[in-house]
């Protein structure tokens, strides 16, 4: 199924690329800065398709830049509960090996205790007439 669903996007996204790089392969000058009297810093010249794949490129790479830095608030938060949740398991360890050990010095105590039907530092209970 994956790789059905990757054949049928990628295949059509595949053949309009071709067909744009085949439509656009005529040259244009870059010059960086514009070429505004002055001689430029840089001028190469490219076919338009490498133009606008560059430019889709850098589009795609300060979009997913912006989405990182507005998602910040949110890895920060996982961050914290994820220490939080740490503490919180280590705390319920440790709360239950404190419980195993006093079920142990209870399942230990002496016989007499248990026919008293009292646990160490309760009271018995009242025995109904």
């Amino acid at each position: 199924m994956k790789r059905l669903v990757t054949l049928l996007v990628l295949v059509p996204i595949g053949i309009i690329i071709v067909a744009l790089a085949v439509a656009n392969r005529q040259s244009v000058t870059l010059n960086v800065p514009p070429d505004v009297g002055g001689a430029p810093f840089y001028s190469q010249s490219i076919p338009v398709y490498a133009l606008i794949f560059i430019a889709l490129l850098v589009g795609m790479v300060i979009g997913s830049f912006a989405t990182w830095v507005k998602q910040g608030k949110h890895r920060k938060q996982a961050r914290v509960q994820k220490v939080e949740a740490t503490k919180a398991v280590f705390e319920a360890e440790k709360q239950k090996e404190r419980a195993e050990d006093l079920a142990q010095k209870v399942a230990l105590s002496p016989p007499e205790a248990a026919n008293n039907s009292s646990v160490a530092g309760l009271p018995a209970p009242e025995k109904a007439a």
